[in-house]
């Protein structure tokens, strides 16, 4: 594909699995991105991964490309518990910030990105929300042709087996809810277009001390409950339930989408258990991490798309301080900032 005359130039930081997997091939697929540079802490291996995807320049270290004057956004791909140092380290080198999920351990970390310059922009890459699927979806929901939605359900899980995995440690953030809940909460304020007022959850943690299995509800009030299990012991599963005043709506394949079939909403207005009314949207087969960091790029050059900022993500992080504290005390407990 061709480029656009003034792509937004890209640094990698961290030669994660998502950024070879996924990340730098959505951006080399993109009109409106060019990735020039990338850094890991082995010069090595940040030349192996820049070799192959095309890209200029490779360093040893992360604070080489956030000085290099040819990036102006970074993307931060590296586990968990970095993600707030270099959020803040790129935003103080003047680049904006696209950071891999979650943008923060807990909401309280989010006091370190206070007074970064706001023209820049910085926003947690849950590519999911990026999606024409999802994009309709809260246009369905938004021009309340079904009424209210009231409740929420969803299922995201997979069977991890690397044990060196960084996923496995706890101290880098690892387990299901890091992994996988913060997606699932994520959309439930989605799909709700608001933040819960509280939340009960469950969990069942490993020798290791990360959170194998976890259930949650959130409390949206007004009646609107979500509720969703995540975990990283049992087989692959995603799925998005809504039901509303007037519809039931589900989403196959939600959060991973197809990128050979057409991508569907499906929407049963029946009245009674014993019939059905079900029509389905379609969508065209996508690489939903090309149309997130397109999106980004065309924020950064003032277009108007779907756009989430740090708000959103300490939205996020406050959601997650609830659901661990109410997985140990066994009790309700309210989100703080709701």
């Amino acid at each position: 594909m061709s480029k656009v005359s003034n792509p937004v130039r890209w640094g990698i930081v961290g030669a994660a699995r998502i950024a070879d997997g996924a990340i730098l091939p959505g951006m080399t697929k993109s009109a409106h991105c060019e990735p020039v540079a990338l850094g890991a802490r082995s010069l090595e291996r940040a030349e192996a991964m820049a070799a192959k995807h095309g890209i200029q320049r490779a360093y040893g270290s992360y604070e080489e490309v956030l000085v290099d004057p040819q990036v102006e956004a970074i993307y931060v791909a590296l586990p968990n518990h970095l993600h707030v140092e270099w959020t803040r380290k790129a935003a103080d080198a003047g680049k904006h910030v696209l950071c891999e999920k979650p943008a923060a351990m807990r909401a309280e970390e989010f006091a370190r990105l206070e007074g970064v310059n706001p023209a820049l922009k910085i926003s947690e890459a849950f590519m999911v929300r990026q999606q024409p699927r999802w994009i309709k979806l809260r246009e369905i929901l938004r021009n309340d042709e079904f009424g209210r939605p009231m409740t929420f359900s969803s299922l995201l899980s997979f069977m991890m087996t690397n044990e060196a995995d960084f996923r496995q440690k706890p101290e880098y953030g690892g387990g299901a809810y890091y992994d996988l809940g913060c997606y699932t909460a994520m959309t439930a304020r989605y799909v709700f277009d608001a933040d819960p007022k509280r939340v009960f959850a469950a969990a069942e943690k490993n020798a290791a001390g990360i959170d194998m299995f976890t259930s949650v509800i959130m409390d949206f009030g007004s009646g609107r409950h979500a509720t969703f299990m995540v975990s990283l012991a049992q087989a692959s599963s995603q799925s998005i339930q809504i039901v509303c005043e007037r519809a039931f709506i589900q989403l196959p394949q939600a959060y991973v989408p197809s990128r050979v079939s057409p991508n569907v909403i499906a929407i049963d207005t029946s009245a009674d258990h014993a019939n059905s009314n079900i029509h389905t949207l379609e969508f065209p087969s996508l690489d939903q991490y090309e149309e997130e960091v397109t999106n980004f790029s065309k924020v950064i050059r003032g277009e108007d798309v779907p756009y989430f900022d740090l708000a959103d993500a300490r939205a996020n992080a406050a959601v997650a301080d609830a659901v661990f504290e109410s997985a140990k005390s066994g009790t309700w407990v309210e989100v703080k900032g709701n």
